[in-house]
C-alpha cells in the first residue's frame, strides 16, 4: 500500500464553484431512489461516449489506474468506487470527493461496510448541506482521522502515509504493523487473505527470475508499471537485488508466469 496524491475533485463535485455547489446540494436533497438506495451518481454522472463517468475517470486517474489498497490494476469499468466513511452509516457524505476511494472488487468487499467505533454514532455532513440537515460533525477529515478516529480506523492511502503504520515483508509476504491503523489495515485486507499472499508469492518468484537473469532495470520498471502492485514489486525487487548482491541468489529459480 502507498501514498496516493489527492488530486482536485472533478467539476460535478466542486463545492466552491456556485453552480456545481448548488448542483451537489440538489443530489442530496434527493438522495435515495423509491427503493430507499442512495443513487450512485459516482457511476451515472457526466459519462462519456465508453458510459465512464467523470467521477471514476477521476478516481482512475488519481491512483494511476490502481487499486489503492491493493495496487492491482484496474480498468474503468470493472473499478469500484469505496466510500472510506460507508454511504450507508453516513449518506451525507456520499458525494463528497475526499471520502471516494478506487477500489478492486476484493478490497471493496473486504472492507464493506467498516467503521471505526468512535464514529458510529455520529451524523456527519458535507458542509454545503450543514444548514439544512442535522449533524453531529461537520466533516473534516483531517480532524476526524487524527483527533476522533485516530486508533480504530482503516489507512486512508490518499490521507495517510501507509509506511507509518505498516511495513511489508518481502520474505514472508505479510505486512507486518506499526500501529492501531495498521493492524486494523493488514488484518482487514491482507494478512488473512491466504489467495492474497499466494498472488504475492508468485509476483516474488517472477520478479526473482528477472533479477536472476540479469533483465536490466528499466525492463523490470516497465513490467512492474504494467503489472499493477506496484508498492509490493518494488519491494521484492530491492529484497532480491539484494539477495543477488549476498550471494544468496542462483539463476536455478523456480520458473513462474503471472
Amino acid at each position: 500500500m502507498k501514498k496516493i496524491a489527492r488530486i482536485s475533485s472533478p467539476d460535478c463535485l466542486d463545492n466552491d464553484t456556485d453552480a456545481s455547489r448548488n448542483r451537489k446540494i440538489s443530489f442530496y436533497e434527493k438522495l435515495r431512489d423509491k427503493n430507499g438506495d442512495i443513487y450512485p451518481r459516482w457511476n451515472t454522472i457526466g459519462k462519456d461516449k465508453n458510459g465512464i463517468s467523470e467521477i471514476r475517470k477521476r478516481l482512475m486517474e488519481m491512483s494511476d489506474a490502481c487499486c489503492a489498497y491493493c495496487g492491482d490494476k484496474l480498468e474503468t469499468g470493472v473499478m469500484e468506487v469505496d466510500h472510506y466513511l460507508p454511504s450507508g452509516k453516513f449518506p451525507y457524505l456520499a458525494y463528497c470527493w475526499d471520502n471516494l476511494i478506487p477500489s478492486c472488487k476484493c478490497c471493496n468487499l473486504s472492507k464493506s461496510d467498516f467503521t471505526p467505533a468512535s464514529l458510529q454514532d455520529k451524523k456527519i455532513v458535507e458542509h454545503i448541506i450543514s444548514d439544512t440537515y442535522e449533524f453531529d460533525c461537520i466533516y473534516d477529515k483531517k480532524y476526524l482521522l487524527t483527533q476522533i478516529a485516530r486508533d480504530d480506523r482503516l489507512i486512508d492511502p490518499t490521507f495517510d502515509d501507509p509506511e507509518e503504520h505498516l511495513e511489508f515483508n518481502p520474505e514472508f509476504y505479510f505486512y507486518e504493523a506499526k500501529t492501531e491503523t495498521g493492524k486494523i489495515t493488514a488484518k482487514r485486507f491482507f494478512n488473512k487473505h491466504k489467495e492474497v499472499a499466494e498472488k504475492w508469492e508468485k509476483i516474488s518468484l517472477f520478479i526473482r527470475n528477472l533479477v536472476c537473469e540479469g533483465i536490466s532495470e528499466e525492463i523490470i520498471y516497465d513490467f512492474i508499471k504494467l503489472q499493477g502492485y506496484e508498492y509490493i514489486c518494488l519491494k521484492f525487487y530491492a529484497y532480491w537485488l539484494n539477495e543477488k548482491q549476498e550471494g544468496r541468489i542462483d539463476r536455478d529459480s523456480q520458473q513462474m508466469e503471472i
